[in-house]
């Protein structure tokens, strides 16, 4: 989580430094033309495009001084919480772990946002190609199988950055090294599960006591908490303690900032979710059922196996008292 508070730190920075204001008759030369941008959330769909794009500067067309303004003073934090439900891939909840610094001027041809990346473009576009090749992999026959495979794939393949830099912040950190903290785990399971059809969101807040993320799935038209970090108990070991449940049976987990308001607070289910049967395995009862399944498996076998030595026996014995009886039989005759 550091990254993004290191952007807001360095953004800071910038914009004390810009402290030049905007004038009323800058603002025409802004709104002439197509593609006026009327509000912060239509500018914010644009900013996440120029950073899906890796363009490092946009100009922008904007309507009014007060929105110019308001823009100009860019809230990185407010953008952080931006979605977009028709391209979630272009959400500023995802993409804001992709800026290193966030610039904001203008001039005669309109607002300038100049950005620069943690990566260079062509490592940010081959990890791209790579997550939309891995989507399509871990895609299951149902919604729920794929969100089954997406969390036991990060979990078996990928380990927690226990390192005292944790540095991994996100998911091409966490891909290319095999570690990863919190929003590594929280930004790749985003991806895989949009890109695999299935509505996914990012939530940020208070876990155990420290800063962490963790995600919404929505499954048969119901939201559910999910956090594939905890879920990880090092190795493939695995748990499911965190897996589509309620706020109820969601523990040590606050929604903060953006994410703690009714609209948040209001969208998951009351109850967590039921699991097929196949599932239950990871319960306490359902592993004791499969020993038990499993154990009378092989009772069945060995009692089948031992039925059948005995019936060869009996068969054998006979066809020696038969042998036996004929020879007497020829022998006393």
């Amino acid at each position: 989580m550091n990254r993004f508070y290191r952007i807001l730190i360095i953004f800071a920075v910038i914009i004390t430094a810009a402290t030049a204001g905007v004038t009323a008759s800058a603002v025409t030369a802004y709104a002439a033309g197509k593609d006026v941008i009327s509000s912060e959330e239509q500018f914010y769909d644009l900013f996440a495009k120029q950073i899906y794009d890796r363009d490092a500067f946009r100009y922008y067309n904007v309507e009014n001084s007060s929105l110019l303004d308001s823009l100009y003073h860019l809230d990185l934090e407010e953008f952080a919480c931006h979605y977009n439900p028709d391209e979630p891939l272009l959400s500023g909840c995802y993409l804001v772990y992709y800026l290193e610094t966030v610039y904001t001027t203008y001039d005669s041809r309109g607002l300038k946002v100049m950005i620069t990346f943690p990566y260079p473009k062509g490592n940010m576009d081959d990890h791209f190609a790579m997550m939309e090749r891995l989507a399509q992999r871990l895609k299951g026959e149902t919604d729920y199988d794929t969100i089954l495979n997406v969390h036991d794939y990060l979990i078996e393949n990928y380990e927690y950055d226990h390192r005292s830099s944790m540095e991994n912040h996100t998911d091409i950190d966490g891909f290319k090294d095999g570690v990863m903290v919190c929003s590594g785990y929280g930004l790749a399971t985003y991806y895989l599960l949009n890109e695999a059809g299935v509505e996914t969101r990012i939530i940020t807040g208070d876990g155990g006591g420290g800063l962490h993320m963790w995600n919404m799935v929505k499954l048969d038209g119901e939201w559910y908490n999910l956090d594939v970090t905890w879920d990880d108990q090092g190795g493939s070991y695995k748990t499911y303690k965190y897996f589509l449940k309620s706020d109820a049976d969601f523990p040590d987990h606050t929604r903060q900032g953006g994410y703690n308001n009714a609209n948040f607070n209001g969208m998951v289910s009351r109850k967590s979710y039921k699991h097929p049967f196949y599932m239950r395995r990871s319960t306490g009862i359902g592993a004791l059922f499969l020993m038990v399944l499993v154990s009378a498996v092989i009772y069945f076998k060995y009692i089948t196996a031992s039925r059948k030595k005995q019936y060869q026996s009996k068969q054998a014995v006979g066809t020696v008292v038969e042998d036996g009886f004929d020879e007497w039989m020829k022998d006393n005759e």
